[in-house]
């Protein structure tokens, strides 16, 4: 069974009748009956009566024309939404979600889209970064998010940068340096450093912090990994431990760390998050969801330059 049989029966079955059900389809009327008769034989039962006073449809042709047209309309449904799609206005888009990384834009960047593309369902998914690439790879995602620096992407990747954003300090309230506007690398070297990660594979985190003491000589005390922002915040907040952190947090109602800015200058306390996505010719939902993501960066920083 075809979906050409589909609709050769019901335009027979909504004109009751051969002729015209051939003129609608455009098709020859031996034509026609020949595939009304091999959808029944497929079938099973008779859906057609035809005498010499017409056509009119069985019981069981009945109900098969009522199941053939929700059929067609699925169908006619699918496509529309299929061509939606590919012109990035319809259809469903998995966005690697970061956690509190991306809980700085990701709501502002999600109510703008929703504006803008109705149509389009928006999923999230928590992915670890060492495995937004991988998710995007295998088609679990269509936009992910990468903080690597100087690590080439495979090449059916584009990407643009969405954010950039100095790394502060994460301090308890109650901590003795909380007092001050800017600290130094320098007076934390013997403080309890704390990083997400749970294992050698997920330990960016660890690594950039590592890199901004190296690179300044500085020696400091082994790091202590926690598995989750939450348990990281909950120990600094409780006085357990600091930390080098995005401000990120902030926008999370944590009001129980305090942020300071580091002393130290260098382009290796700005982070810089890139938004990745398959290539693909055209539009798709992957470069209007970044294109909104950009929208709101480029408002972000004229509010910053007029409050400037």
């Amino acid at each position: 069974m075809e979906l050409r049989h589909l609709r050769y029966f019901v335009a027979v079955a909504e004109t009751l009748s051969y002729r015209r059900g051939a003129e609608r389809l455009h098709v020859s009327q031996p034509a026609l009956s020949k595939q009304i008769k091999d959808l029944e034989h497929a079938v099973g039962v008779q859906l057609l009566d035809r005498d010499t006073g017409g056509v009119r449809l069985t019981d069981a042709g009945a109900v098969f024309l009522d199941e053939a047209r929700d059929i067609l309309e699925r169908v006619d449904m699918a496509v529309a939404a299929s061509q939606e799609a590919a012109t990035g206005r319809g259809g469903r888009i998995t966005v690697g979600n970061i956690g509190a990384v991306s809980a700085s834009f990701l709501p502002a960047a999600l109510s703008a889209f929703r504006t803008r593309y109705p149509r389009v369902e928006v999923n999230l998914q928590e992915i670890a970064w060492p495995d937004q690439i991988p998710a995007l790879k295998a088609g679990r995602t269509q936009i992910g998010f990468s903080a690597e620096d100087g690590v080439p992407l495979p090449p059916e990747f584009d990407s643009t940068e969405v954010l950039a954003s100095r790394i502060t300090v994460a301090l308890g309230r109650d901590h003795r340096l909380a007092r001050q506007s800017r600290v130094s690398l320098a007076e934390l070297a013997d403080e309890q450093f704390l990083c997400i990660g749970e294992s050698e594979r997920h330990d960016l985190h660890r690594r950039r912090m590592e890199s901004v003491f190296k690179q300044r000589g500085i020696r400091h005390r082994p790091f202590k990994r926690v598995n989750s922002f939450e348990s990281l915040t909950a120990l600094i907040a409780g006085d357990h431990g600091i930390s080098l952190l995005l401000p990120f947090a902030l926008t999370r109602g944590i009001d129980t760390i305090a942020f300071r800015r580091i002393a130290e200058d260098g382009d290796d306390l700005l982070v810089r998050i890139q938004a990745v996505w398959r290539k693909v010719e055209g539009p798709s939902l992957a470069k209007n969801f970044v294109q909104v993501l950009l929208g709101l960066q480029s408002k972000t920083a004229a509010g910053r330059r007029r409050g400037a």
